[in-house]
């Protein structure tokens, strides 16, 4: 009796070859690590960018509590509004005895920045940002930095207490 092997008799392969198996695995491999390394460069560009808006909701909040309640301040919540430095903690208040230093029963809402992010207050004068009853600054203009290792935003007030956010470079919160 003679089998004749390269008939096909209704036999069908299932499956896939070891060296399918290996190349399929490479690419799945090769574009998982890309997409890792673009997922891990946006985390620190997403939480500037939401730490930015965040702090100018917090400023333009002072500004329009300073019109219905009487002057509000922000301050470096880090050093207990003595100074203004690179911190990751602002506080937003109403100074009533006017001290120019927020106790904890003046605090009416703080925002803590994410791990690695710092902020930087570049200003002609003051150790905090004062809003006066008709919304205006007093001539406390400058820019807050809010920088991690990848991203940078600058918040850019104007002498009358406006703001708006602009992108800035990591190197700028130095």
């Amino acid at each position: 009796m003679h089998i004749n092997l390269t008939q096909r008799t209704g036999f069908r392969q299932q499956g896939f070859t070891l060296l399918e198996m290996i190349i399929c695995l490479s690419i799945v491999v090769i574009i998982l690590s890309i997409g890792m390394h673009a997922w891990q460069d946006m985390i620190p560009r997403y939480q500037i960018r939401t730490a930015a808006a965040n702090i100018h909701n917090l400023i333009q909040k002072a500004r329009s509590d300073a019109i219905s309640d009487g002057n509000q301040m922000i301050c470096d919540g880090q050093r207990g509004c003595s100074s203004f430095g690179k911190t990751r903690l602002l506080w937003m208040g109403h100074d009533r005895n006017q001290d120019g230093k927020l106790s904890a029963s003046e605090i009416k809402e703080y925002y803590q920045l994410p791990t690695g992010a710092n902020l930087v207050w570049k200003r002609f004068r003051g150790n905090h940002l004062k809003f006066y009853n008709r919304g205006i600054s007093r001539f406390q203009n400058g820019s807050f930095y809010i920088c991690n290792h990848k991203a940078a935003r600058r918040i850019v007030m104007n002498w009358i207490g406006r703001s708006r956010v602009e992108t800035a470079a990591p190197d700028d919160c130095l």
